[in-house]
């Protein structure tokens, strides 16, 4: 591992890096796409909203799981930097029974509640709540099971087989596509066919990231679990932007829900996961290249090697800035493509979509740097700041620009919210940089040290 993450790195390295990652990410986007595509263009409008409605259910849980995984891997990273090789497997064991545990108290919580109580807490009306039942009944199993399947993809990541992480997401895309075509194309099963797919792609998943560390060498390794809840909870701050920054996501979906029903009706839903389906897409570029150098950042924070850490921010951010350029491309010129495959022949969803694609795609000039920003802090262990940047860019910058847009500018007051938070919390991101750069990125530097310490202290 030293080896692979401590020696300087071209261009051409870092891209075979990171590609596993970015494509990890991508396919998963793209199986939700297609997923999405099925659902629309065979079981219609309402079961599209419905799916849409279940989505903040879906946010809170890989949040959670993303929480558990980003925080404690870099946590892990940074002991595997310092050569605490059975302290990383100890904690390594224990986030895994931990999550696990996570697992069966989302199914026995989510069923003893109720799916049709759930539906309706999340905003169901009338005419989604019986599609909003019949999919999430069964899709609950596989909502449950992300928490582990963002575990193994972190850990494997971390455990420098990056390829095997994006194995292991495409290997449950297929799976999810060809179940896809199988039960809603083939069988006519509509919505309960997608929930079908959906879950048994992600168990998949779960089961050949397991298989990675049980029938392969590796370095971190299944061992007695330390019982550390200090290191739990660590974890659960030093990742907890990410875990907001999914939830927000969640919440905003159910904010944009509620407030798009009254202007657009259900066809104004079923626009929203449409382009929400895009921005998921576009933005996994983004989110794969921050969490494949993640774990090569921790490492080095760990053992101090500074020179690494800016060597591999800068070819992030021409990586980010080269991607930012391209969706923002996709979006204005192929935008419109993009929505007649998920809904050719609905004009009215067609039309509403089709006017918030243009503006929806600003926010993918910005959203990179933002991204990338807050991937950086969490690597390094500091999760408050990562943290706060994730709070301001989705609570605080989104629903105020959303609460007020609007009144003035109707609906498409709603899509301009979505670059305008970005352009704010990017301002923030930057002031973070400059201000920390002494002691994250250029302590090296002479007369650094004494400065770095009081910095330090004071976080």
């Amino acid at each position: 591992m030293k080896e692979l993450f401590g020696k300087p790195w071209s261009r051409i390295d870092f891209i075979k890096y990171v590609t596993p990652s970015a494509l990890s990410l991508l396919s998963i986007s793209l199986y939700m796409a297609v997923d999405a595509i099925f659902i629309s263009r065979f079981a219609g409008t309402l079961a599209m909203a419905s799916v849409n409605i279940i989505m903040p259910l879906f946010s809170l849980i890989i949040g959670i799981g993303i929480m558990m995984s980003a925080g404690a891997s870099a946590i892990m990273g940074i002991e595997l930097g310092e050569g605490k090789h059975d302290q990383a497997n100890g904690h390594f064991s224990l986030v895994f029974w931990f999550l696990l545990g996570v697992f069966f108290l989302i199914l026995l919580t989510g069923y003893t509640l109720g799916t049709e109580r759930i539906s309706l807490w999340l905003g169901a009306t009338d005419k989604l709540l019986p599609y909003c039942v019949e999919y999430l009944d069964i899709y609950l199993i596989g909502i449950a099971a992300l928490v582990l399947q963002m575990f193994f993809e972190f850990t494997i990541r971390l455990d420098g087989k990056p390829y095997w992480a994006f194995y292991t997401s495409l290997v449950g895309g297929g799976t999810n596509i060809i179940l896809d075509y199988i039960f809603i194309v083939e069988f006519g099963m509509g919505i309960r066919g997608a929930a079908i797919a959906s879950s048994a792609g992600i168990i998949i998943s779960c089961l050949c990231g397991a298989s990675y560390f049980i029938f392969r060498p590796t370095t971190l390794k299944m061992v007695r679990p330390i019982t550390d809840f200090r290191f739990l909870l660590n974890s659960m701050i030093n990742g907890s932007s990410e875990m907001v920054t999914e939830i927000s996501s969640g919440v905003k979906t159910l904010v944009f829900n509620y407030i798009i029903i009254k202007y657009a009706g259900e066809a104004g839903v079923a626009a929203m996961s449409i382009l929400m389906c895009m921005f998921f897409l576009l933005s996994s570029l983004y989110i794969g290249l921050s969490m494949g150098i993640s774990p090569v950042i921790s490492f080095n924070f760990g053992s101090k090697n500074f020179k690494k850490i800016r060597e591999l921010l800068s070819m992030a951010t021409q990586f980010t800035l080269l991607c930012a350029v391209f969706a923002f491309f996709v979006g204005i010129f192929y935008g419109d493509t993009v929505i007649q495959l998920f809904a050719k022949g609905q004009d009215s969803v067609v039309a509403i979509a089709e006017g918030g694609i243009q503006i929806v795609a600003c926010t993918f000039l910005i959203n990179g740097l933002n991204i990338l920003g807050s991937a950086f802090f969490t690597a390094v262990n500091n999760g408050k700041i990562s943290a706060l940047i994730a709070v301001l860019r989705t609570f605080a910058f989104t629903f105020g620009f959303v609460a007020i847009l609007p009144f003035f500018m109707g609906l498409n007051g709603i899509w301009f919210s979505l670059p305008a938070a970005e352009l704010a919390t990017l301002v923030v991101t930057l002031y973070f940089v400059m201000k920390y750069k002494n002691l994250y990125i250029f302590p090296d530097r002479p007369g650094q040290t004494d400065k770095c310490v009081a910095a330090g202290q004071a976080l």
